[in-house]
């Protein structure tokens, strides 16, 4: 005999709720409609474990996990900075020969390879140390990345 799904029986009641409320207009007058929701720098700490972190942050302390979650955070954005960079050059680098454009992608390539294993080191000390209740971060994956790399930026001189 089949059991349903504890949790996903509640998800649905729960959703009927809110889109009950929503067609009777509970929410139209709710402070800050339209407004983004304030992200709590915390939102990924247990919610047992918010009031301590409060305060050490107020005496200026986070823990190493936290501390690795922010600087996985801003080299994931250099990443990101990196891709935009070859984004705008790719066409102006195509222009240049297959010579120049086989150097800029080796070159470019070899920064990105860089920034992924600077992630992945960040990546593994944070899942090693943060919190079993922390949601873990998943490392990138330098293949998938070369090929999506490959695939971007491919020659326009043929196979090469």
């Amino acid at each position: 005999m089949h059991q349903p799904d504890i949790q996903r029986v509640i998800e649905i009641i729960a959703e009927r709720k809110i889109e009950e409320a929503m067609q009777e207009g509970k929410f139209d007058n709710l402070p800050g409609r339209g407004k983004p929701l304030p992200m709590d720098e915390e939102w990924f700490v247990p919610p047992e474990m918010r009031p301590a972190i409060r305060l050490l942050k107020s005496a200026g302390v986070l823990p190493d996990w936290m501390e690795r979650a922010r600087e996985i955070e801003r080299i994931r954005s250099h990443y990101h900075r990196l891709w935009l960079i070859a984004e705008r050059e790719y066409p102006r680098i195509c222009e240049m020969g297959e010579e120049r454009f086989l150097v800029w992608q080796t070159e470019t390539w070899q920064g990105m390879v860089q920034v992924i294993q600077q992630i992945n080191a960040q990546v593994l000390a944070y899942n090693c140390t943060a919190p079993a209740t922390a949601h873990h971060q998943l490392p990138l994956q330098t293949e998938a990345e070369h090929d999506r790399f490959v695939q971007q930026f491919r020659s326009p001189f043929g196979e090469g």
